[in-house]
């Protein structure tokens, strides 16, 4: 927290702006940003038909944030606040781990890919300490944009808030910038009511976000201004909304390396979730479970190696240990998956060595249990940090995490059960039906979280950026990748017939082959589903504009 002395901030006055793009270039010549990136960009809407069109303009940046959330998930405090107010990037701390980007409400912080680190601005802190004004207002040709400091009650933008009439943007992501708009066009403020579908001046977008999603958003645009309007309209009601024809491009920035980290994930904490009970009447429940240890101590590493492989800045890792944000929760998750990575490795040590027993082997069990669970729900946490991200604020994901953990963990047991005879409650033939119940159970309250995950968004002092939820979720639910999602939630219904055939049939003799093949069968759709499900998660979220 820094001391309130000063907060360096803008007001900029867009009765004034002509739209010149002055500012971006001296920002990009001042700070030297590189080509495709923007510390400052002057976004383009209009909104009529010709010859009655009206064209405004938006200034974007950071809004140096009284509350950043890209300063708390930050793990290696690489990005702080300054008792001048202002949000800066340390690069010598940064791991290119690109949380910050999916933390900022704004869409103001880009990854400098030659350097593999994160930039944005940062109010030309090199001029401020030599008592220069920031690059853009000292080029701006009609004074648009005003610096100075809002806690001096003397200074002109103190006063030109005290006069009110001015605009925040995104105040309901509850940042509290410092970036205030004076005649803005609301277009240029609220990405969501504005629409890109016909097409940009002078140039082409890059394919970031294919046109059939921004169709979507444009339809479900048209829909939510109609509901608005109060006549039901949707297409008059999208021809009616403002067009954005010259901004900048925007970055899917974390991919499959992502969602695979939450595959591997499920897999490792499952395995453990699931296989546990099954042994629990052994006298070292761990050490019964030589086999899915050894495997979810495979997933585990796999998992660190994505997550480490995603960083832009591999070899700086270990600053997550050397130079923690302990309020980050990508430090305190990877704190979780090294104690959940010790606690397997002496589980399998114990299989192999026999370390525990009684009353020793009970502990270890219930605290891999207990550490296993936390591992496969922590990054509900983590996603509920990424405040530009509003469906991964998703209320329930640490249940809903979870719940996928026992999914594939029951999942991979299935396909494991030939190789797991001999080992205690596991091959009786109450460890099969235990799996069955416990796959049936989470498929089907995984569907049930699809089709009522429209009701999960944020609440308390974040509801007011439910609408923004509604349309994330619609587009991960019903957008241009649903039609392949939704075969795969098909599958996950032939996967519960197919397990509530194997359990009926479990009592035949005749039934061993069968049993394998319908329970493989059920558990690759299981697997297949899952994956399916947590990509699309992961790209439906950043694929909303927020800027």
């Amino acid at each position: 927290k820094r001391p309130n002395s000063m907060q360096l901030g803008f007001v900029i006055d867009h009765s004034k702006c002509i739209g010149c793009h002055a500012c971006t270039i001296a920002c990009k010549s001042e700070n030297n940003v590189p080509l495709g990136d923007f510390r400052t960009w002057v976004k383009y809407t209009e909104r009529g038909t010709f010859p009655e069109v009206k064209r405004s303009f938006a200034v974007l940046r950071c809004n140096q944030c009284s509350e950043p959330p890209c300063v708390e998930i930050c793990p290696t405090v690489a990005l702080t606040k300054g008792e001048n107010g202002i949000v800066d990037i340390d690069p010598k701390w940064c791991v290119g781990c690109k949380s910050c980007t999916q933390a900022c409400p704004y869409d103001s912080i880009y990854i400098n890919e030659d350097k593999g680190t994160a930039e944005k601005c940062h109010f030309c802190a090199h001029r401020v300490e030599e008592g220069l004004a920031p690059a853009c207002a000292v080029v701006c040709p009609t004074e648009a944009i005003i610096p100075g400091d809002f806690e001096n009650a003397a200074s002109r933008v103190a006063k030109l808030v005290a006069e009110g009439d001015l605009e925040l943007r995104k105040a309901e992501a509850l940042t509290k910038p410092n970036v205030f708009y004076k005649e803005a066009a609301p277009a240029g403020l609220e990405p969501l009511t504005t629409t890109p579908k016909d097409g940009y001046l002078w140039a082409n977008r890059r394919d970031s976000v294919s046109p059939e999603t921004e169709d979507f958003l444009a339809d479900l645009m048209g829909q939510a201004q109609a509901a608005a309007n109060g006549d039901g309209a949707a297409q008059g009601a999208l021809e009616d909304l403002a067009r954005t024809t010259y901004d900048v491009d925007r970055k899917v920035l974390w991919g499959g390396k992502v969602s695979g980290y939450l595959m591997t994930k499920s897999l490792s904490a499952g395995l453990i979730l699931t296989a546990l009970p099954l042994a629990w009447g052994a006298e070292s429940p761990m050490a019964a479970l030589g086999l899915p240890t050894a495997l979810a101590l495979v997933f585990l590493v796999i998992t660190l190696a994505l997550l480490i492989g995603d960083l832009k800045r591999p070899e700086r890792f270990y600053f997550l240990l050397t130079h923690p944000n302990w309020d980050s929760w990508l430090v305190r998750g990877g704190i979780i998956l090294s104690v959940f990575g010790a606690l397997l490795a002496f589980g399998l040590l114990d299989a192999i060595a026999g370390l525990t027993s009684g009353g020793g082997g009970q502990a270890l069990g219930v605290a891999s249990a207990v550490v296993a669970a936390a591992a496969a729900g922590y990054t509900g946490s983590l996603f509920a940090q990424a405040k530009g991200r509003v469906l991964w604020m998703q209320r329930g994901l640490w249940p809903t995490l979870i719940v996928q953990a026992l999914i594939a963990g029951a999942s991979a047991m299935l396909l494991l059960g030939p190789l797991l005879d001999g080992i205690g409650g596991i091959s009786s033939p109450a460890g099969p039906s235990a799996l069955h119940g416990i796959l049936i159970a989470g498929l089907g309250l995984h569907l049930a979280w699809f089709f009522f995950g429209h009701k999960l968004g944020p609440r308390g002092e974040e509801a007011v950026r439910d609408p923004e939820y509604q349309q994330a979720w619609a587009l991960f639910a019903s957008g241009p990748r649903a039609l392949v999602l939704r075969l795969y939630l098909a599958g996950w219904v032939f996967a519960i017939l197919a397990l509530g055939l194997s359990a009926a049939i479990a009592s035949e003799p005749w039934a061993a082959e069968a049993l394998w093949w319908l329970d493989g069968f059920a558990a690759v759709l299981a697997l297949a589903g899952l994956h399916r499900v947590e990509h699309d998660f992961v790209q439906a979220g950043q694929e909303l504009p927020i800027s």
